[in-house]
């Protein structure tokens, strides 16, 4: 007698068990659905970047958000359909399939978060709590149905391939644009800042010549006296911003007598930037890596460069202090940090953030032409260098 000849009629149980997967099956319809809507109605949802994110938008707003441009969240409410459809006679034979692709979506984004993210979305931790739930009454049922051998041996086989479909797509698919080049036109009404065009220099303007650069005076990489400036706003302990450091750098290599660009720290910290939100995530820290920067710059210019990858590197704030006291004696490094300069600075650096800031605030912004601003970050380095140079005209 097979397995499935003896399966005992449905009871009471079996009932109750079929109601419960629909019930959670349409709560991660539901809750998909949330997040769905708010990646369209929110403008920082789908832009790389820090600055007032939750952990949730670090998880939405990354290429592993998308799979050949379709957000996963519609996948993922199109499997909770059709694990609905599977409970009905007539999509019965669905249910394995429907099963391993929730298993297999949990599985993999709970590693995404876990070990490429190293952040977790509430919501989507939920989603897969209860897809978890799904599969395994579901697997009860499958067991049931088909008996245990076949229903484990089409549960293993579908899980399997959904789990290595959907990593292999977002490994080698084409990714998802994470960043907006955009006119600068809504900046022209802020009140123009002069500090950073203080001085003798090559000066430079943008933002409609509401906001002027003296590149040769500020901090800088590549050669002030090359063809085009851009300016960028950043955060030392931006883990976008320290992923962009690459990407100009890449672009100073490829053009270096084209190319300089002047780095204007940004700390997404309350402790010196007051116009973050008491519920916004901000960065530790900050705020002591930016005036050590420009300490380091105004005193000893030619050990910016290490300083700032340094900084930029994940280098602990004791360790990029120790590096400055080799070549600035401590108590002038003290007086030095105590430089209302270095305050003007940051503070002006944090007022053009918000200027700047009225489509989205992620960091970093790079400002390209007179009026032309990115904000965060392209998927990859030859995404940006691209990018650029179309903007540019090299």
């Amino acid at each position: 007698m097979s397995e499935q000849s003896a399966s005992p009629r449905p009871s009471l149980l079996d009932w109750l068990l079929d109601f419960l997967i629909l019930i959670l099956a349409l709560a991660g319809f539901v809750i998909d659905g949330f997040l769905l809507v708010r990646r369209f109605a929110d403008a920082d949802i789908g832009i790389a970047g820090c600055g007032g994110g939750s952990a949730c938008e670090v998880v939405l707003n990354s290429r592993w958000s998308q799979i050949f441009g379709v957000p996963v969240t519609l996948f993922g409410m199109l499997v909770y359909l059709g694990l609905m459809f599977s409970m009905t006679p007539r999509g019965h034979r669905l249910l394995a399939s429907m099963l391993g692709a929730i298993a297999a979506a949990a599985f993999w984004f709970t590693f995404v978060q876990a070990v490429l993210l190293g952040k977790f979305c509430p919501w989507c931790m939920t989603v897969h709590a209860l897809g978890m739930s799904i599969f395994v009454l579901g697997s009860r049922r499958l067991w049931r149905t088909e008996g245990l051998t076949p229903a484990s041996k089409q549960l293993g086989i579908s899980t399997s391939l959904a789990f290595f479909a959907i990593a292999l797509s977002q490994l080698y698919g084409p990714l998802p644009a994470t960043h907006r080049i955009e006119n600068t036109a809504l900046a022209c009404v802020a009140k123009p800042i002069e500090i950073h065009a203080r001085g003798e220099g090559r000066k430079v303007s943008f933002a409609g010549g509401t906001r002027g650069y003296n590149a040769t005076a500020l901090p800088h990489i590549g050669s002030d006296k090359a063809k085009h400036v851009l300016i960028e706003y950043f955060d030392y302990q931006c883990p976008v911003c320290q992923s962009m450091s690459g990407y100009l750098a890449a672009l100073i290599e490829k053009h270096p007598q084209d190319i300089c660009v002047v780095l204007l720290p940004v700390p997404l910290n309350g402790e010196c930037n007051h116009f973050l939100g008491p519920l916004e995530a901000g960065h530790p820290g900050s705020c002591e890596y930016a005036r050590l920067a420009l300490a380091v710059w105004k005193s000893h210019p030619i050990e910016f460069p290490e300083f700032h990858e340094m900084a930029l590197s994940g280098t602990s704030l004791e360790v990029c202090r120790r590096f400055c006291e080799t070549f600035i004696p401590p108590e002038k490094l003290e007086v030095a940090l105590r430089d209302p300069w270095i305050t003007e600075y940051i503070e002006a650096n944090i007022a053009d953030w918000v200027s700047f800031s009225r489509e989205t605030k992620k960091l970093p912004k790079l400002l390209l032409t007179e009026k032309r601003i990115l904000h965060g970050l392209p998927p990859s380095k030859a995404d940006f260098i691209r990018a650029v140079e179309q903007e540019l005209g090299l």
